[in-house]
């Protein structure tokens, strides 16, 4: 015996269930952007030091002094966008290699922030075609903690050399934050451990990025 209204309810759900999968994506989207510009903000908004700083420049170019804090913020990031496209197409037409080793060479004799240069350098260098060479030791990996079918994780494989670690072997592997991947943590995790995962770099940083949404265009779907 069917209860009077049923069927009209089930088709109400499906409909309310259908538009909320269809309008989902759009959801995450926006959601990750707005995450990543509130972490934006954070670093650089107009009340941070290198906000104010920014707004000092438009400031700096107005005469009169009569610019309010917002007009002069965005007149600072005027100039600094235009320094950085100067200095793109500068570095695009030929001076690159001048460019770079300079800043290396200024950098390479500050202990500290030499390190660190260096990180970010090859981070940022895996997002550039015109340097993949320098980083085609590099590779997306499977890391599983426990047992071989324990839980794991994508991670990116830093370099094939193997260390010695209390007489194991173990490789170190840098595992991404979502969704920005350019975080982490660096990990020397046994090698038996690691498995080649069959991915792109690029496969790995859109799965980070998207907190996995797109696993689905870089992994083999299980058969089973």
């Amino acid at each position: 015996m069917s209860i009077p209204g049923m069927s009209q309810l089930r088709r109400l759900v499906q409909y309310f269930l259908t538009g909320v999968f269809a309008i989902l994506p759009l959801v995450v989207t926006v959601l990750i952007v707005a995450w990543v510009a509130g972490f934006l903000k954070g670093l650089i908004g107009p009340q941070t030091m290198l906000g104010r700083a920014i707004a000092g420049l438009g400031l700096a170019a107005d005469d009169s002094g009569d610019t309010s804090t917002l007009v002069a913020y965005v007149i600072g990031w005027a100039i600094v966008l235009g320094c950085i496209f100067v200095l793109g197409f500068w570095v695009e037409h030929g001076a690159r290699r001048l460019y770079q080793g300079t800043v290396d060479r200024l950098l390479s004799r500050l202990p500290l922030l030499g390190g660190i240069y260096k990180t970010t350098k090859q981070l940022v260098g895996m997002m550039d075609k015109q340097q993949a060479s320098e980083f085609e030791g590099m590779s997306v990996v499977y890391c599983v903690f426990g047992s071989r079918h324990g839980a794991g994780v994508l991670a990116l494989l830093v370099s094939p050399e193997v260390f010695d670690v209390g007489g194991q072997a173990f490789q170190v592997v840098m595992i991404p934050t979502a969704p920005v991947p350019f975080g982490g943590a660096l990990l020397f995790v046994p090698r038996e451990n690691i498995h080649p995962a069959g991915m792109s770099v690029e496969g790995l940083m859109s799965i980070y990025v998207s907190m996995g949404v797109t696993t689905s265009q870089f992994a083999k779907p299980h058969q089973g």
